[in-house]
């Protein structure tokens, strides 16, 4: 999913303001006209699905004023809205106070504190949105990592997903595409990137590599994705900061705890925290890693190419193979993705990124 700041177009005060701000509700009571094309098409989306109701997922930049998504609206049309992808305080905690039902964040650790200080009733009390044992509430709030902790650790890896653990996240939000023998493994980019990954003796990757002209077995011998993003000055791969990760590849076999994982394998890694955290004495990460929901994101190999039912077909495989079906999403800016997930895996909810407000011709495609 890609990364925005939402404070770059006004003033963090006057953010906030707007953010927060009860002003009068708009939507169809308000006179608004009844064709707003965000709640036309998650009406047709919600219409198809048989069981769970699909998720609307805008850039925070489109529900700042004037942006095109009408919050208020989609709320209250009944359609969940998490938001993607927050990572400053002051703009979590606006969001949280006009309602919304998730965030996404780079920065799970700053994400959980904002949840765990919001007083959402304002009576002085915070911690509105945990449960008795102090976790964050699910039925309350979504509370998702990006690429698991993508401004800690370098993304989609399973110290990444780590880190989001360790804040306690009710969601890991990951990406996906296939290889050559159609597994699903966890990379936002089609290709490995020189910028992100090397060959696993250290040499430097020379060019991107196309991840589907590769086997999985190749993959996960021949190169490991740790390398800092200069921009991501938080970042971290030292093997002391994520043990976990160190002890689980070294358990099932895996070269480097930064080899590309498959899909299956991150599923693995949150079952084995949950038995590690309880053999630990430590029964709040236990809970948590136990219950933790996992949002997945079928990843486009170019903005104009659709994605193909075999990777839909292969990530719902795996959701479904490991029992996951009620602690699984599946997510894709395609709106084709999208509707064939609904016909072909009914039992899995659907969530709608959105990057800029749809089109009347998409609300209509989608019929």
């Amino acid at each position: 999913m890609r990364t925005t700041s939402f404070t770059r177009w006004l003033p963090l005060g006057l953010l906030v303001a707007c953010l927060a701000c009860a002003c009068t509700r708009s939507g169809r009571a308000s006179g608004m006209p009844a064709d707003d094309p965000t709640v036309r098409l998650m009406d047709t989306l919600r219409a198809h699905a048989r069981d769970k109701a699909p998720v609307c997922a805008p850039d925070v930049r489109l529900l700042r004023p004037g942006g095109g998504i009408d919050l208020d609206r989609l709320r209250e049309a009944g359609h969940p809205v998490i938001v993607w992808t927050v990572n400053d305080p002051h703009t979590m905690k606006a969001l949280l106070q006009r309602g919304v039902d998730g965030i996404i964040s780079d920065r799970p650790d700053l994400l959980a504190q904002v949840v765990r200080d919001f007083d959402a009733n304002r009576d002085g009390s915070p911690g509105d949105l945990l449960d008795a044992d102090g976790l964050i509430d699910p039925k309350r709030f979504d509370a998702q990592g990006h690429r698991g902790a993508r401004n800690l650790r370098p993304e989609n890896t399973l110290p990444a997903f780590e880190a989001a653990l360790d804040s306690r996240m009710t969601t890991l939000e990951l990406d996906t595409v296939l290889t050559a023998d159609g597994v699903p493994v966890l990379s936002h980019d089609p290709d490995l990137s020189p910028v992100k990954c090397r060959h696993a003796d250290g040499r430097p990757l020379r060019a991107a590599i196309p991840i589907a002209t590769l086997t999985v077995a190749r993959l996960q011998a021949d190169f490991v994705c740790d390398q800092l993003l200069p921009d991501r000055r938080y970042q971290t791969n030292h093997p002391v900061d994520s043990p976990e990760a160190v002890a689980f590849a070294a358990r099932t076999g895996l070269r480097h705890p930064y080899t590309v994982p498959t899909l299956r394998q991150v599923f693995a890694f949150a079952a084995d925290q949950a038995d590690a955290a309880h053999e630990a004495r430590d029964p709040l990460r236990a809970r948590n890693a136990r219950r933790v929901r996992f949002n997945v994101e079928l990843k486009q190999t170019s903005a104009t190419t659709a994605v193909g039912p075999a990777h839909g077909d292969a990530v719902a495989r795996d959701i479904l193979e490991a029992g996951l079906a009620e602690r699984a999403d599946v997510q894709s800016f395609d709106l084709r993705a999208v509707r064939a997930m609904q016909q072909r895996h009914p039992k899995l909810r659907v969530v709608l990124l959105l990057e800029r407000v749809p089109t009347d011709a998409e609300s209509r495609a989608a019929e």
